[in-house]
């Protein structure tokens, strides 16, 4: 026992020390092992807003798969096992949102490992919740001309002599969504019901929520590159009573 005024032995003080620095490299190992578990094989994301409703809702929590696109590492991207496909759910990085460098997403990370996910100083979205990533439905593929009616995507593959809606065309089954716009909204403008074909480049795809009525999506950003690609949703595991494939 140490009594007031007492100053600890030499001894106590290495001890002490020892055992801070066994707790830090215990708590590195975990945070590098944590790392590299999400980083390249399996990754847990929480959903924020109404924008894939009805399929996926706020309170949602997800676990999706870099390995499927190309998990991203300090050397660059690497190669994926899959392509997106119709109908996938994807977690993408939008084309305006600027890349923070290596370092500011390390450090980002560990602060959110120790947080708890909680505090996400260095994150490219510290600013706005569009910055992403964002969660989307792929709708378009490189070299389709793809539409819009009543809030229903069709996609015409290069080649192809007709269009197709977005449900014909994927092999996933979902709902989608669509309020009301408001008086005097034309066809022209932003989120509306409607839109005038559009032909993808070689490596552009289109993405757009399950919401149609309040998604920030393609129509508003445009297509997607497939380095822009993060993750895809694999399963949905909270709440239990909707645990499954969303």
């Amino acid at each position: 026992m140490l009594w007031p005024g007492k100053r600890r032995s030499y001894a106590e003080a290495v001890e002490n020390r020892r055992k801070t620095f066994s707790r830090l490299v215990m708590l590195i190992f975990f945070f590098m092992a944590f790392e590299i578990i999400s980083g390249l094989f399996l990754t847990a994301y929480s959903t924020g807003s109404t924008s894939m409703s009805p399929t996926i809702l706020p309170s949602d929590l997800l676990v999706a798969s870099p390995l499927a696109f190309g998990p991203r590492t300090p050397f660059g991207k690497m190669p994926g096992f899959s392509r997106p496909e119709r109908g996938d759910l994807v977690l993408v990085q939008p084309p305006y949102a600027e890349s923070p460098g290596f370092l500011r997403s390390l450090a980002n990370s560990f602060l959110r490992f120790v947080t708890f996910q909680r505090y996400s100083p260095f994150g490219a979205g510290r600013s706005s919740p569009l910055a992403g990533p964002l969660l989307e439905r792929v709708v378009g593929l490189p070299g389709d001309t793809i539409t819009m009616e009543d809030f229903v995507f069709k996609a015409k593959a290069a080649g192809d002599e007709h269009f197709l809606t977005e449900f014909e065309l994927s092999s996933r089954r979902y709902d989608i969504s669509k309020s009301p716009l408001p008086a005097g909204w034309r066809d022209g403008f932003p989120l509306s019901g409607s839109m005038a074909p559009r032909s993808l480049g070689p490596d552009e795809y289109f993405l757009a929520g399950d919401a149609r009525s309040g998604s920030s999506d393609s129509r508003v950003w445009g297509p997607v590159h497939a380095d822009r690609f993060i993750a895809r949703v694999l399963v949905r595991y909270w709440p239990p009573s909707r645990f499954g494939l969303p």
